[in-house]
């Protein structure tokens, strides 16, 4: 059997207590509000984050695009330096130089030996080391005479080009004209040795072999010289010069006839053909080429060559005595000695 016990009495509640739950109650309640708000709104921002990383928003493009910029062009690289000649450095004063030396050329040729000169010391001024225009300022001084200013500027000129033919010969002559013979003679072998195709210094050559009077030499010097230069004068004459020393008077008026037939008035042939016929003391044939000798020059030059030693044979001839007649009347003077 079960039994069941007695119901007791129904407990008052407490007033203060009741107050004190009721506070506590209120306090959580307003906590976790505001806890669960707080909640809310971080998530909601953690999700307004997402949405932004996971869909970003198209951007607005304009209507029209404008194309973009061709890139810049890359810079061109600079193109070296070129070395520059020291000679081109100075081109202008070359050209000026040049422009004075071709005129003092012309100058010359036509023998007009002031303006040559004046134009050869223009292209030097200009540059002052131009060979060529010393060369034509020597050959001016030679032609006036001044032989010492000539050799100093031909020795110039073969100090600033070497071995030049041209200058070597040149000064050559100019060391003849200065009774120099034997510098002479050393600078047109030099050059000879040096240049032995160039011809105008067996002219040179066999001038100065004809100034000495034993040479054997000169006969084989000038016959070259005439089969370089035939139709000149010049060496055919002195050809016929050294064969007459050497005897062969026949070879030496061959080689006159040869020329009075290039150059009928030529005066040097015309004498040397009357002084031949002198040697071989014939009067009668000698006289008529001396006269015509002497109407190819003025009557005060021709009297100095009727002293010449190659008369001497004839010089007492009457032919000879009648000569000297037809000249006196035009040029008195003192007959010349026996």
């Amino acid at each position: 059997m079960t039994t069941h016990p007695t119901p007791g009495p129904v407990p008052t509640p407490d007033p203060l207590r009741v107050a004190a739950n009721r506070r506590i109650f209120v306090f959580v309640t307003i906590f976790t509000l505001l806890l669960a708000g707080a909640l809310w709104l971080v998530l909601r921002e953690e999700k307004r984050r997402g949405t932004l990383l996971i869909q970003p928003e198209e951007p607005v493009l304009p209507a029209e695009v404008p194309a973009a910029p061709p890139p810049p062009a890359p810079p061109r690289p600079a193109e070296p330096a070129k070395p520059a000649s020291p000679v081109l450095q100075q081109s202008a004063q070359m050209e000026e130089a040049l422009a004075a030396y071709r005129e003092a050329a012309g100058h010359l040729v036509a023998k007009r030996f002031g303006e040559a000169e004046e134009r050869a010391l223009a292209a030097l001024k200009a540059y002052p080391n131009m060979a060529a225009a010393q060369r034509i300022l020597g050959l001016v001084y030679l032609q006036e005479g001044r032989i010492d200013r000539a050799i100093a500027v031909l020795e110039t000129s073969l100090r600033n080009e070497p071995f030049h033919p041209e200058a070597l010969t040149n000064l050559a002559f100019a060391y003849l004209q200065a009774q120099n013979p034997g510098l002479a003679m050393e600078l047109i072998e030099t050059c000879r040795r040096l240049h032995p195709d160039y011809k105008p210094a067996l002219l040179q050559q066999g001038v100065m072999l004809l100034a000495q009077p034993g040479s054997e030499e000169a006969v084989d010097v000038l016959r070259e010289a005439v089969e370089a230069f035939p139709r000149l004068p010049g060496p055919r004459n002195n050809l016929a010069v050294a064969l007459a020393r050497r005897g062969d008077r026949s070879g030496a008026r061959e080689q006159l006839t040869a020329l009075l037939e290039l150059d009928p008035g030529n005066f040097s042939a015309l004498f040397n053909m009357g002084a031949l016929y002198a040697q071989e003391t014939n009067a009668p044939a000698a006289i008529p080429w001396l006269r015509q000798a002497m109407g190819r020059m003025a009557p005060g030059g021709f009297r100095s060559y009727l002293n010449d030693p190659d008369l001497a044979p004839i010089r007492g001839t009457p032919e000879f005595q009648q000569l000297l007649q037809e000249l006196d009347p035009v040029f008195p003077g003192p007959k010349p000695g026996p």
